[in-house]
């Protein structure tokens, strides 16, 4: 999109032969100026001698022109372009002004003119600044100047209407200007159609935009501008870091109204009407080269102060002499198109950056709402294996108390094993088979040496009776006397029978005790066979605590063993989320420090 110059003319037609008259009239005259010592016009078509008079016959023959131009304007506009521009350059009469404007902006047919009483009748969320605002605007013109002045009410109605049908642009300070200038030469409503045209047709409002995209193309167009003519005063600005933005941008957003007299703004606006931004380029390049040893000479306060307040007045006496130097300036579209194409690849770089620092960013708030969220999960982590670890040592300590318990239980059933152990072998000493064997072989023994002495005992009765008879009769055969060895035998008898009931005694006695070893064998008998079932009892209780021990012992080895697995991965578990936390951090850091220096 081009914005340095105004909506392009129809093609030039044929002249007719009343306008080759004219044309060749305006020739001649313009030749006898040329040659005139005095005129005030060069061979370049602009003022030459800001101290000439000026030449009556020349404005007189000047607004002849005008009104043949407005008259047939239909024709000037589409066939005779260049000569349209030529008298534009050389200034509008006062007079003509507001005509001429209204016929470059073709505002006469525009729809909006229709819609200005509607829009007056709306409110707009700008009013309050607008008034506030409007002070600030020509204050140098009597017009303009307090709340109360001439010009004041309108200007706060066009731009009040403005702001109403252009959602978009809405308001903006330096459009002030230009409704400002407007005005001065025409009605409100008029003034209204223009302003529109201008920025609707003319691009205008490209400028206003909140993006600033076509601002910036102008000021890096003349910045390139003055690189390449200027390169010493260039150099001179970025050495005190004053931006062509800092004074240029104002320039382009008013058209010189905001520090240059009204006088130059209006001869501006004139050639700004017919060629666009391009008179802007030329009398800005003008302002620089005729200061240029100046401005070298002024550190960065000085430069802000004379180009904004200070430059503009010494052109108040004379606008001429400084629109003559704009059309001296080197201008050349094809490098100011070769700029517009440059801006465009750096102002698609600079959204690409500014989309990948806004994705940057992006990630970077999303990375530092990752780090809070791994702080606050670490703090948790952190808490969470705390309180695994008072977990674990409660458990450890359980296990060691269980193991405690199982070491006494064992050292018990240790105990009650060589208890048993001995008690066993105290009734295998006392109560053992072979013992009972012994016993009874020892009362069958002396069963059997009764048994003998009772035989003895009977054989020595029968002997005794045998001895007795062959006594009895050999004391018969001897001695005859048969009273005495009755009385002997009878005491030998006795004596015998005696011994013989002793002996019976014994023998019964003998027997008793047969029956009480019988009955103690059976006793033996039974307890022995209790003490074998207890014997294998107790072996098989043996077993069982010895199977039970065994068990304890390998559950006491896996509770150690878990306890130190336990350990282990509560140590190991806390040193990779620690390390993990550590490494994630940093790399979060390090991504932060690149974000940070990217940005």
């Amino acid at each position: 999109m081009d914005f340095l110059s105004p909506p392009s003319p129809a093609t030039t037609s044929p002249l007719s032969p009343d306008e080759e008259k004219l044309l060749a009239k305006l020739e001649a005259q313009n030749r006898l100026l040329e040659t005139d010592s005095k005129s005030l016009y060069s061979v370049s078509g602009v003022l030459h001698s800001p101290s000439a008079p000026k030449v009556f016959s020349f404005e007189e023959e000047s607004w002849n022109i005008w009104g043949y131009i407005v008259k047939e304007w239909d024709d000037w506009s589409k066939r005779k372009v260049k000569q349209l521009k030529e008298m534009v350059r050389r200034g509008i009469p006062h007079h003509f002004r507001s005509v001429a404007w209204q016929l470059l902006c073709n505002s006469q047919n525009a729809p909006v003119r229709k819609q200005y009483s509607q829009l007056l009748k709306m409110s707009s969320p700008y009013e309050k600044v607008i008034r506030r605002e409007l002070t600030k605007t020509l204050s140098h013109h009597t017009v303009f100047q307090g709340q109360d002045g001439l010009c004041q009410k309108p200007l706060f109605n066009v731009i009040k209407a403005y702001s109403i049908l252009d959602k978009e642009i809405g308001y903006s300070q330096k459009c002030t200007f230009i409704v400002g200038l407007l005005l001065t030469q025409m009605p409100e409503e008029e003034a209204f159609s223009v302003f529109v045209m201008l920025m609707q047709e003319f691009r205008l409002r490209e400028l206003y935009k909140s993006n600033m995209t076509a601002l910036g193309l102008c000021v890096y167009q003349f910045e390139g501008m003055v690189q390449e003519d200027l390169p010493e005063l260039h150099s001179h600005f970025q050495a005190q870091g004053f931006q062509t933005a800092m004074y240029s941008a104002d320039w382009f957003l008013t058209l010189f109204l905001s520090s240059f007299p009204l006088s130059l703004a209006l001869r501006v606006f004139d050639i700004f009407l017919c060629e666009g931004l391009e008179i802007v380029f030329r009398v800005g390049m003008a302002i620089l080269q005729m200061n240029q040893e100046k401005l070298m000479n002024l550190d960065l306060e000085g430069l802000t102060r004379y180009l904004q307040n200070d430059a503009p007045h010494q052109f108040v006496s004379d606008p001429e002499r400084l629109i003559a130097a704009a059309y001296q300036v080197k201008y050349n579209p094809k490098k100011l198109k070769k700029l517009e194409r440059d801006y465009t690849t750096i102002k698609m770089k600079e959204q690409e950056d500014q989309e990948e620092i806004r994705r940057l960013r992006s990630e970077n708030r999303l990375l530092r709402q990752k780090i809070e969220t791994l702080e606050k999960v670490s703090t948790q982590r952190t808490k969470y294996s705390e309180d695994l670890v008072v977990q674990m040592e409660q458990e450890l300590m359980q296990v060691r108390l269980n193991e405690a318990a199982c070491q006494c239980a064992l050292k018990q059933m240790q105990a009650e094993i060589l208890h048993l152990e001995k008690s066993n072998t105290v009734h295998s000493d006392e109560n053992s088979v072979t013992h009972l064997q012994e016993q009874l072989i020892s009362g069958r023994l002396r069963e059997a040496e009764s048994l003998t002495e009772l035989k003895e005992l009977r054989q020595h009765i029968k002997d005794l009776d045998e001895q007795w008879q062959r006594r009895q009769i050999d004391q018969w055969r001897v001695t005859g006397a048969k009273g005495s060895v009755e009385s002997e035998l009878q005491n030998e008898v006795m004596t015998a029978r005696l011994g013989e009931t002793h002996t019976q005694a014994l023998l019964r006695e003998s027997r008793h005790r047969l029956l009480q070893l019988e009955t103690q064998k059976q006793i033996y008998e039974k307890q022995l066979r209790r003490v074998e079932q207890e014997n294998c009892h107790q072996g098989e209780l043996v077993q069982r605590m010895t199977a039970q021990n065994q068990h304890l012992r390998e559950q006491l080895q896996g509770n150690r063993q878990e306890g130190q697995d336990s350990e282990t991965k509560t140590k190991d578990v806390m040193h990779q989320e620690e390390a993990d936390n550590m490494t994630t951090i940093t790399k979060l850091q390090r991504k932060i420090t690149e974000l940070q220096a990217e940005v």
